[in-house]
């Protein structure tokens, strides 16, 4: 049985931290904030994607449709296809058209029924999807881990910033902190490597009516999304341009001292500082309906780390890999991922 210590209680760390102490070791989670998924895990679009998202990545789309049968047996509470997907493509300046995503659905067996939408204007748009995929609760879901970890026997260390004394007190190390995974190496620069951090903000609508149970993802390129929020009346919106505050790449993220109150810290009530009229009037190009009436309920803001340069393929790869005999380094932004990214810690850790 070994001593671990798993750094970061998002969904990845908490996965881990289950999957760990349930093949016998000693596991101690320590997450910085007052609880789990307090951070990105908490603070995304909370779509469990199956692939369409990636039409410029088969790599990234083949990845989210294996993993996701794993995600369904961890976490199958949490999720819901009670939702209407859709996926749409931009009439101009996608980087796609609508032949190609077609083609690109039926490469990677992803299933689809082409349809039309009340809401959506159709002469913005090449065609529209009915695509088969779920949303994540993030709610349950963080219920659902909390009751994991208890029954599990991992000992969960809340409100505390782990420092480089880790590496003397455990025999293996997981760091699983997303935006702050080089912060724990500092005692190991070899180790470290760069990474591009988004300030974003997720927008948190009230919707008119005609958007009732819609999830909608205009694509490809600089576009926008709206997705349910929780057991709400609610949605939560994304825009590739317009979410992002601020970006640095490099080995920490940069965070403009103005942000300090709103970082992580769930949905801000009239935030002091949002983009919530750029991501409306940037819809409303698509999704006429969205300015009549749309009320604005709050914001969240968290970060968003990917790898550099890849905005090209728009690339999102789950890595799991050894730093060295003590230290496993996960990175993914997939929450659908974290079960398969568990058991590859599992299987480069052993059993006790």
């Amino acid at each position: 049985m070994s001593k671990i210590a798993v750094i970061g209680g998002g969904i990845f760390g908490s996965t881990v931290a289950i999957k760990l102490a349930h093949a016998d070791h000693d596991v101690t989670l320590m997450e910085q904030y007052s609880d789990i998924l307090q951070a990105a895990s908490g603070i995304n679009q909370y779509r469990l994607h199956r692939g369409y998202h990636y039409p410029r990545s088969s790599e990234t789309a083949q990845s989210s449709r294996a993993a996701e049968p794993s995600f369904l047996d961890e976490y199958g509470e949490a999720a819901t296809d009670r939702f209407n997907h859709h996926y749409c493509i931009a009439k101009n300046d996608s980087k796609v058209t609508g032949d190609y995503f077609l083609r690109f659905c039926d490469a990677n067996d992803l299933e689809y029924e082409l349809t039309t939408l009340p809401c959506v204007d159709p002469s913005a748009i090449d065609l529209i999807i009915k695509a088969k995929e779920f949303l994540v609760d993030p709610v349950l879901l963080r219920s659902l881990i909390k009751r994991k970890l208890e029954q599990s026997g991992v000992k969960v260390r809340l409100n505390y910033l782990a420092d480089e004394s880790i590496f003397d007190d455990y025999d293996i190390v997981v760091n699983c902190t997303y935006a702050n995974l080089n912060f724990i190496l500092k005692r190991f620069p070899e180790a470290q490597r760069t990474y591009q951090f988004e300030l974003c903000e997720k927008p948190i609508l009230k919707l008119p009516q005609s958007f009732k149970d819609i999830s909608l993802v205009v694509m490809d390129g600089p576009f926008m999304c709206i997705d349910p929020y929780c057991d709400t009346a609610w949605h939560v919106a994304g825009n590739v341009t317009h979410a992002i505050h601020s970006t640095n790449t490099g080995l920490f993220p940069l965070l403009p001292k103005e942000f300090a109150p709103l970082l992580n810290r769930g949905v801000i009530s009239n935030p002091p500082i949002t983009n919530v009229k750029k991501f409306l009037t940037a819809a409303a190009e698509f999704l006429p309906d969205i300015a009549k009436g749309t009320e604005h309920v709050g914001s969240m803001y968290t970060f968003r780390t990917v790898l550099p340069n890849v905005d090209h393929t728009d690339e999102r790869p789950t890595l799991v890999y050894r730093i060295n005999d003590q230290i496993i380094n996960v990175f993914s932004g997939k929450i659908g991922n974290s079960a398969q990214a568990a058991e590859e810690v599992l299987r480069l850790v052993g059993r006790g």
